[in-house]
């Protein structure tokens, strides 16, 4: 083999293992995916309800595409239909059903908030971002919930209690029934623990705050959990 050939030929093997190299090391390529992969399913793997991960999943297009952190963290919330918010404060706190899946037992519910997307997963954070604008004029209410996909268990419970403890007048009443026949997303979809959460609210909003069934049909329009 003449030298000539030697040279060529020592040239493609170094241009080879370059190639190979950046290929290797940068984002797009195997080294690249791997990592990115592995991280998408240790996030996966730290979502503690079973609806979370089916979320999760979905979001990620089946671990294979980097989800937002803060879809990521609405999915490690509490997310369940059920009404029954006892369930959450016990020794072993069980999160109830969903549409997404079915319950998942807790070791603990510290640190966590009852959440959304329990009938649809939610994708559109501009939507998300809206509603919370919105619910800002309703902050002169004391304990009023601003973040539904963030509701604190313990406030839940204040509001159902006053649900279940308030009986309006015939007045009152009308408005409310109003504001139902107004309203697109009514207290909620289905109901679970918010539809009473926002069952209660709306009696306050009209009995101590006079709110218009306009008003009362804005607040629950605005105050979805479902997914988008």
């Amino acid at each position: 083999m003449s030298n000539q050939l030697k040279t060529v030929g020592a040239i493609l093997i170094v241009a080879v293992l370059i190639v190979g190299a950046y290929s290797l090391s940068k984002p797009g390529g195997p080294l690249g995916v791997h990592t990115a992969n592995a991280q998408i399913t240790a996030i996966y793997n730290s979502i503690p309800t079973d609806a979370g991960k089916a979320n999760f999943m979905k979001q990620s297009h089946n671990l294979t595409t980097t989800v937002d952190p803060r879809l990521t963290d609405l999915d490690k919330q509490i997310i369940t239909c059920s009404p029954n918010i006892d369930s959450l404060v016990g020794s072993s706190p069980n999160t109830g059903g969903s549409c997404n899946a079915g319950p998942t037992a807790l070791s603990t519910t510290t640190g966590m908030y009852l959440g959304g997307q329990c009938c649809s997963t939610m994708t559109d954070l501009d939507d998300y971002d809206k509603e919370l604008s919105n619910l800002q004029q309703y902050k002169n209410i004391p304990d009023i919930i601003l973040d539904p996909m963030h509701t604190p268990i313990p406030l839940a419970k204040k509001w159902i209690d006053y649900d279940n403890a308030t009986t309006l007048n015939a007045q009152d009443q009308a408005v409310y029934d109003q504001a139902m026949a107004m309203s697109k997303e009514k207290p909620c979809c289905c109901k679970c623990w918010h539809y009473f959460v926002n069952e209660g609210i709306a009696k306050k909003m009209i009995h101590d705050y006079h709110y218009t069934a306009q008003q009362v049909a804005n607040f629950w329009d605005n105050s979805d959990i479902c997914g988008s």
